[in-house]
């Protein structure tokens, strides 16, 4: 399922959106000890410094074929091989990994739709215990180049709406990330099935 208002600009200008070093530096990848899997990874913006910030696989999902083209060459072209890619419909589909196999997963500005539950549900699932979902959006609350509609886009009480009774928590790790997104880190807990 593509999200609504999903389109891509151009890869510079979309990656100059962004501050790169300040979110990766918040994701706190040094306690990530298994893969990392980025849903929606686009152009690779976050796929490629995030690969190069650990040593643990990442698995790059896209709905878009095209996209996963881009990434796999932008990744070649970075010269790393701790990427792996998967053209899938992850709403529909979900990722097809094992439960409780994975360290992180990114959903960076994919959850302005009304089946946002589904994403997290599913990050839930391959989340090991510990294991971090981190979010970033675009902020609703300043003018943005870009984006969803403002009434679309949302925000740390939505998410936390929509994890209710997921095993997923707030960590009270959640900033503005300068110029335009802002992110929320839920964490799994550590119970024992």
């Amino acid at each position: 399922m593509k999200v609504f208002d999903s389109g891509m600009p151009e890869e510079a200008y979309w990656n100059s959106l962004f501050d790169v070093p300040l979110i990766v530096d918040w994701l706190n990848l040094k306690n990530v000890s298994a893969p990392i899997v980025e849903v929606g990874c686009g152009y690779g913006t976050f796929t490629i410094p995030v690969a190069k910030e650990t040593d643990v696989e990442v698995d790059a999902f896209d709905i878009e074929s095209s996209m996963i083209d881009t990434v796999r060459r932008n990744v070649r072209q970075a010269g790393i091989s701790n990427v792996r890619f998967f053209v899938r419909d992850v709403v529909e589909e979900g990722t097809g990994l094992e439960s409780g196999s994975v360290g992180m997963v990114l959903l960076f500005n994919i959850l302005h739709f009304d089946e946002r539950r589904i994403l997290l549900e599913e990050a839930c699932r391959i989340l090991r215990p510990n294991g971090a979902a981190a979010i970033i959006h675009w902020r609703k609350d300043i003018a943005t180049p870009r984006g969803p509609s403002v009434h679309t886009r949302p925000d740390q009480q939505l998410i936390l709406d929509s994890v209710s009774g997921l095993d997923l928590h707030f960590s009270g790790n959640s900033r503005i990330l300068e110029p335009y997104h802002w992110g929320i880190q839920l964490i799994k807990s550590n119970k024992q099935p």
